[in-house]
């Protein structure tokens, strides 16, 4: 069964026919009372990133872990320092180069350290070496 189909309907909406007509001996499309285009703003294209700007935005990021690992390793180095003040202080040649360089690491420590407690006991071991290091400069005078 076949259907023919001999006639086309046009279907306009309301309201349609008026603006299409508007334009129809141009040939374009326009809104009547419409102000003419204006031409848009080219936006800029995203900056590329570099290998080195990915490798030191990396290095920024701070880890918990490789805070905890760095906090141990100069924890490490203030309990080691510690022992050659002591094997001095018993010998009586306490180093002029430990107590400063126990000084630097705990002043160091003592910047990147939150916890109160840690803080309290770094402030009483750096009181110590700088009354170490007042006796011996005394001394040497």
């Amino acid at each position: 069964m076949a259907m023919r189909v001999a006639q086309s309907r046009r279907t306009t909406t309301a309201g349609a026919g008026k603006s299409a007509r508007s334009g129809a001996g141009s040939g374009e499309f326009r809104i009547p009372n419409a102000s003419p285009a204006q031409p848009r703003a080219e936006m800029a294209a995203p900056a590329m990133v570099t290998g080195v700007d990915v490798i030191v935005a990396l290095q920024a990021i701070d880890e918990p872990a490789d805070r905890r690992r760095r906090a141990v390793a100069t924890g490490d180095r203030i309990l080691d320092l510690l022992d050659k003040l002591k094997l001095g202080v018993l010998s009586g040649r306490v180093s002029l180069s430990d107590l400063e360089n126990l000084k630097r690491t705990i002043e160091r420590q003592q910047l990147l350290d939150n916890d109160p407690e840690l803080n309290d006991i770094l402030k009483q071991i750096d009181l110590r070496a700088r009354v170490e290091l007042a006796k011996l400069k005394g001394a040497a005078a």
